[in-house]
């Protein structure tokens, strides 16, 4: 978190590009909304047991490992019986995720429901990470709850809404990874709308990677029911040329990186040296290549002398392409010095 690498190490004084903006600004942005979207994960803490420690329970850890930073899971408060979580100052919980990126899904949503008690006192954090990497984390979002303004805060802007004391209320985070995105509701009512890879420290990536829960100071803030949701992407080719190489001819791969199968891949090989005289262009099509997989090209006869670029390229039906140029020396038949 920024406001947390701030303490190891002032990363965001010097020279950090911090993104913020107003709700007015949310006009721009498409593609997000309320969505249908099918849960991935969720936590209610209810299969631990109440005053056992959460890290090592469930996927959660504290931050770096470091046991002074663990919380205890608790039945003094729940949005759904039995038990929360309870962070106060010094805990320091992370849970991660596995692929909840492009080319995956196109967008997801983090809930969370939050208790902040009448007495409350200092300031307790709800941080998203695209990246959790220890001191090169990315840190997306960072809000908290303040008990000197008794707001819901955007760290990394003057966002600010009113958050229910006693009470339960809902935190929403909509992130749209398409647009590069997202939305934050507090039980229901926008109040923060920024980028997402720029929303914090800035140089993110689209993914949802951690959850940090994150006690600065002060008293107990409960946190439950929490969940991550995400619209898959379609189904989609993504082409990539793979390594060029020489000798009798020029050979290649035609590598499908993405989701979906590509069909009717047409690919070219052709040489534009001015001395070559067979086998300047080579094309062929391929019926499909699946998705993860790759498929070897080879050019037709060479004859030629001097200097030439070779240039590959490949398309599908699906409107995926691809292309890769690399230079070499024609010696006759041969293909030297490919680079």
């Amino acid at each position: 978190m920024k406001k947390k690498a701030i303490v190891i190490g002032v990363m965001l004084l010097f020279g950090a590009s911090v993104f913020t903006t107003t709700i007015s600004a949310q006009s721009n942005q498409t593609g997000m909304g309320t969505l249908s979207r099918g849960l991935i994960w969720s936590e209610n803490f209810d299969s631990y047991g109440a005053g056992t420690p959460l890290g090592g329970q469930g996927g959660w850890f504290p931050w770096g490992d470091n046991p002074d930073a663990n919380a205890n899971v608790t039945n003094d408060q729940s949005h759904s019986p039995d038990n929360s979580v309870g962070i106060q100052g010094g805990c320091d919980m992370v849970h991660r995720w596995d692929n909840i990126t492009v080319p995956y899904y196109e967008n997801c949503t983090f809930r969370v429901w939050t208790y902040v008690p009448s007495d409350f006192e200092g300031s307790i954090y709800i941080i998203l990470l695209s990246l959790y990497a220890a001191d090169s984390s990315k840190w997306d979002l960072q809000i908290h709850f303040n008990s000197d303004t008794l707001m819901l805060e955007d760290y990394d802007s003057v966002n600010a809404t009113p958050y229910v004391i006693g009470g339960w209320g809902e935190v929403r985070v909509e992130i749209d990874f398409i647009n590069d995105w997202q939305k934050v509701y507090y039980n229901d009512v926008l109040w923060l709308s920024k980028s997402w890879t720029e929303g914090a420290s800035g140089g993110g990536v689209l993914a949802l990677d951690a959850v940090d829960l994150w006690g600065e100071s002060g008293t107990v803030v409960y946190y439950d029911d929490m969940a991550v949701s995400a619209t898959e992407a379609p189904a989609e080719p993504l082409l990539q040329i793979g390594t060029i190489t020489g000798g009798i001819g020029v050979k290649a791969t035609v590598k499908n990186t993405g989701t979906g199968d590509a069909t009717n891949v047409v690919w070219t090989i052709t040489l534009d040296g001015k001395l070559v005289f067979l086998g300047k262009s080579t094309t062929d099509t391929i019926a499909t290549i699946a998705a993860g997989g790759e498929e070897s090209i080879k050019s037709a006869f060479i004859l030629g002398f001097g200097k030439t670029n070779i240039v590959v390229s490949a398309s599908c039906d699906e409107g995926a392409t691809a292309e890769l140029t690399k230079t070499a020396f024609v010696l006759g038949p041969f293909v030297l010095g490919v680079k």
